[in-house]
């Protein structure tokens, strides 16, 4: 019987390769069901006039597969942005029914990346991209790529969930946290004067707070993808001495990344007798945190595969108190 390369186990299309049956086999995917969900990030194919010479994968942590077949000829790549999705893929064997001779792909983003030899008068291969995120590659290969074939996911992924979110370690003590100042007036009633001044400090800034869970899971499949997240987050706790510290908060529903404008206001006023002066300034606390952490991910696909497995992140924020002010008579 023929000896096809090693096809995954997954939500996948359906084994297609085109070429003949010299090497050995080779394949390169890393979507393992309840393991890990990297899609290909981008492709290197070196080829000639006669047919592909080699192929190697890059995948969405930007880790690479060995080189399939040789690194020689003519070479060129393709890279994908998050998201990006192949509308087509053809394949053409060399003539002969020993070799791959060409590819050819075009993506949603309007790329298109057609390599090898020339085809015409031959049989073109269409393969069924299905959901159109391309997760690996499997083939044959000795010198040259003797078959090569796509691995397509079946199902676009139509939501991720990141939960039990454990910081290791989780944001403690004082480490980050600074006093801001926000604004600073002197007031003075010149000795001179014959009645006491009133005087008044008040004003508002805004500032843009965030909190943002990197990992490879809530870039990969692009924006379009909703990608909610339930965790503890962390605030900016109580005075201990002369030192805030920060604080966990209960879990909360959030996305990846959110920011807000803080409205940071304060207010005071009085008055100064004749010779007298103060200082009067606002400030609030800030807080740049960030934390490594390990998750629980759930990928949902539209087929309806639900894959779970654990996967790291950073969690990164900056958070502010609310305004305060102090107020500082001349001497």
């Amino acid at each position: 019987m023929p000896d096809w390369p090693p096809y995954p186990s997954g939500p996948f299309t359906g084994e297609f390769v085109v070429g003949g049956f010299g090497g050995s086999p080779f394949q390169a995917c890393k979507w393992v069901m309840n393991q890990s969900a990297l899609v290909v990030k981008g492709l290197d194919v070196w080829y000639n006039s006669s047919f592909l010479r080699g192929v190697q994968v890059t995948f969405s942590d930007d880790s690479r597969s060995n080189i399939f077949g040789t690194p020689s000829d003519t070479h060129a790549t393709v890279t994908f942005v998050p998201g990006e999705r192949i509308t087509s893929l053809t394949l053409w064997g060399n003539g002969n029914g020993t070799r791959t001779g060409r590819i050819r792909l075009t993506t949603s983003a309007g790329q298109t990346f057609d390599v090898g030899k020339n085809t015409n008068g031959q049989t073109a291969y269409e393969a069924g991209v299905a959901s159109g995120i391309l997760v690996g590659m499997v083939g044959r290969c000795g010198n040259d790529i003797d078959m090569l074939g796509p691995v397509f996911l079946n199902g676009v992924v139509t939501n991720i969930s990141i939960s039990d979110v454990v910081y290791n370690p989780p944001l403690t003590g004082s480490a980050g946290i600074s006093q801001m100042t926000l604004d600073r007036v002197h007031y003075v009633n010149p000795p001179n004067a014959k009645q006491d001044l009133p005087w008044t400090f008040d004003n508002s800034l805004t500032r843009v707070a965030s909190t943002t869970f990197s990992q490879s899971t809530g870039t990969t499949y692009g924006i379009s993808v909703s990608t909610e997240v339930s965790a503890e987050l962390f605030g900016i706790g109580g005075k201990i001495g002369s030192t805030y510290t920060w604080q966990r908060t209960e879990t909360t529903e959030t996305s990846t990344s959110t920011s807000f404008e803080k409205v940071l206001a304060w207010g005071i006023s009085g008055d100064l007798k004749p010779g007298e002066g103060i200082t009067a300034t606002s400030f609030c606390q800030q807080g740049v945190g960030q934390a490594n952490y390990m998750s629980t991910v759930t990928l949902r696909l539209s087929d309806g595969t639900v894959s779970t497995y654990k996967e790291p992140g950073v969690f990164s924020n900056v958070v502010y108190t609310e305004a305060e002010v102090t107020t500082e008579p001349d001497n």
